[in-house]
């Protein structure tokens, strides 16, 4: 996909006079040619009222250019304070939204395209950063259907193991029972049922009330289920965002500019 011009509005054609009706009359010469070699050839003699004119144009762009960057270190110092090596993909998000901020900001002020197609760079540019707003967070996914599976189960814990030579672990789902816990154990080999600490250890030992554990591990099985689709179904829609996220950018990525 490459650039493609954009439909000017009225007021900007007339400034570049793109609507002369016989625009043969403003002709000074023609000549064959490359295309910018007139520009490049260092023997060609220029008249003292171009050189001026150029030496004018570089004052100018040198003055915007500074005007520019102090501009440009008040725009950005929010979002360049936050970004760090070991982030790369927050960080890489947060400049894209930045700068579309900023975009749809001088777009809105000083777009120079028909109102219809300036409307739809906005709207494309605005979606997008709404999309990268949902991704920069992958946690989000997950978390808006694990929130609802919690609200409807009991507050389920995970052994913590501290090691003598320093770490934590956190492993399985337990619910309390009595003077113990109900629960599974993680990993390959895992235990269930009913769990007490002896001598600071965490045992399976013999269930107080073995209907009601199995009617807990039941309940934790269900749980683990439901998480686990949840997860699933995050992904899903993750994928949805990212397949989008793409297609807003194939579509519109080289239509931002004016």
């Amino acid at each position: 996909m490459l650039l493609k011009s954009q439909p000017l509005n009225a007021e900007t054609s007339r400034k570049f006079k793109t609507n002369v009706k016989n625009e043969f009359e403003n002709i000074r010469s023609q000549h064959i040619g490359k295309m910018f070699d007139d520009v490049c050839d260092e023997n060609r003699k220029v008249e003292w009222r171009v050189w001026i004119d150029w030496k004018w144009s570089d004052l100018k762009n040198a003055f915007y250019c500074i005007k520019n960057v102090i501009q440009n270190h008040v725009k950005w110092h929010k979002t360049l304070k936050k970004l760090h090596p070991w982030e790369g993909f927050d960080g890489l998000i947060s400049v894209i939204q930045t700068h579309l901020t900023h975009y749809v900001l001088y777009e809105e002020k000083y777009g120079h395209a028909e109102d219809e197609y300036k409307k739809q760079k906005i709207a494309a540019a605005k979606e997008t950063i709404d999309l990268l707003d949902k991704i920069k967070d992958p946690h989000d996914y997950f978390d808006k259907y694990r929130k609802k599976i919690e609200a409807e189960y009991p507050d389920y814990k995970s052994l913590v193991t501290e090691y003598h030579e320093g770490g934590t672990s956190y492993s399985g789902r337990f619910v309390a029972q009595g003077k113990g816990w109900a629960g599974m154990e993680s990993g390959e080999n895992q235990c269930e049922g009913y769990f007490e600490f002896l001598d600071e250890k965490f045992e399976l030992v013999d269930s107080p009330n073995q209907n009601e554990t199995n009617r807990l591990l039941s309940e934790i099985k269900t749980y683990t289920q439901e998480i686990d689709t949840a997860y699933k179904l995050a992904e899903v829609d993750s994928d949805k965002d990212f397949e989008k996220l793409g297609q807003l950018l194939k579509e519109n990525l080289y239509s931002w500019w004016d």
